[in-house]
């Protein structure tokens, strides 16, 4: 399963330069096969709250990523290190005892057994990792770390799954053993997202499609507003509770409507004055939302940034007026950035109460928006927002670095 991408990771050689000097240093140098490995962080463009309604995403992957480096032990015993948190992790296989590890090695071992569970692993192994994906800013940085030590164990190991299946058993891993109840997008995203291309992407059956993002015509700003989302958990469930009694109402009218993603906006319109206030709030956005990602594809199909832009800013309008997820320093970063010339849209990214804000914009005003951005949020909330532009987006990636 080694990997012909030598293409694909030039720029990330001193990443992986510097992991194999740690993983020396660390561990000696030792026989057996060195794999490395690489999977990117990644910014939701349209489409928010669609992916647990069986709806449609349109996400992108950045230019910032996890990187593991991993090698067999000879006995069943799993020693991690991480370098950003200047920590390790031993467990001996299987592990039962997860909450007893760092967080970060939760995600790992969450994965590490469920291949273990349907594949067997019949040796434990050593690993370090480095990322620079931001932590809690809706980045998809826990996704990163478990695409990145899925795909270096199925190398490690010789298992062969599909992406797709990959994708699932990394949103299991964070199910059951992390214990936060994801939709599948950010893994999909981050396993097969491309280069130089956005993923459409339908939340239900995994089909997707790369549509070309003009990078080299406008750059992809991110904005992170560094509030924590401290509400998100609670009304993250609050909202699918009321997305779900919505579909049960409807189903009353088609009995094939199983989530929102299965209502067309006439179906909607022909009951939404029967339903209570906040329900159809809900059941508007998500719907409005479906419609908005499909139209967001054409439109980058179409290489037309001004219309994307314009369903971007839509898309946060109704995550702000109808779902209600939105805060006021967000909404400030979006009005600010769409009140600058040469951005074509701006919206909330993420689950909301707090997180990024992304940005589409021409390439020659990124330092007058930048400039704009920090002037106008430290003005009204006292602190300057985190920017990072997105000028490349990166695969997901593994070499096999054979040693005798």
């Amino acid at each position: 399963m080694t990997h012909d991408t030598s293409s694909l990771v030039s720029d990330s050689d001193s990443r992986f330069e510097h992991l194999q000097a740690a993983f020396a240093e660390r561990f000696g140098e030792g026989p057996g096969d060195l794999v490395l490995a690489r999977a990117p962080g990644r910014v939701n463009l349209v489409g928010g709250h669609t992916d647990y309604n069986g709806g449609f995403v349109l996400p992108a992957t950045i230019d910032r990523a996890v990187y593991m480096a991993l090698r067999r032990r000879e006995d069943q015993m799993v020693h991690l290190r991480s370098l950003d948190f200047e920590e390790e992790a031993r467990y001996t296989l299987p592990e039962s005892s997860f909450r007893q590890l760092p967080q970060w090695a939760q995600y790992v071992a969450g994965v590490v057994e469920e291949l273990h569970v349907s594949h067997g692993l019949d040796s434990g192994f050593e690993g370090v990792l480095l990322g620079d994906v931001p932590l809690g800013a809706g980045l998809g940085s826990s996704a990163a770390l478990e695409v990145a030590a899925a795909e270096g164990l199925k190398d490690l190991f010789r298992i062969e799954i599909s992406p797709q299946e990959t994708a699932l058993l990394c949103q299991t891993a964070e199910h059951e053993y992390v214990g936060v109840q994801c939709g599948v997008m950010d893994q999909v995203a981050v396993r097969v997202g491309r280069a130089g291309h956005a993923l459409s992407l339908d939340c239900r059956t995994l089909d997707h499609e790369h549509v070309p993002l003009p990078l080299s015509e406008a750059n992809i700003m991110i904005a992170d507003s560094r509030v924590s989302r401290e509400l998100a958990d609670s009304k993250y469930n609050e909202r699918r509770s009321e997305c779900e009694k919505g579909v049960a109402f409807l189903r009353q009218f088609d009995d094939s409507v199983e989530a929102l993603g299965d209502v067309d906006r006439s179906l909607f319109r022909e009951h939404a004055g029967e339903m209570e206030e906040a329900i159809r709030r809900r059941c508007r956005h998500v719907i409005s939302e479906n419609e908005r990602v499909r139209e967001s594809a054409e439109a980058l199909r179409e290489g037309d940034l001004a219309a994307f832009g314009m369903l971007m800013s839509a898309s946060h309008e109704s995550l702000r007026d109808n779902y209600e997820v939105s805060i006021a320093e967000l909404d400030q970063l979006v009005t600010t950035a769409r009140n600058t010339d040469g951005v074509y849209g701006a919206r909330m990214t993420g689950a909301g109460f707090g997180g990024c804000v992304v940005c589409l914009t021409a390439d020659e005003v990124i330092p007058a928006l930048q400039k704009r951005l920090i002037k106008q949020y430290e003005k009204q909330f006292g602190r300057a927002p985190t920017l990072y532009v997105v000028e490349d987006n990166l695969e997901t990636v593994t070499l096999n670095q054979s040693r005798a």
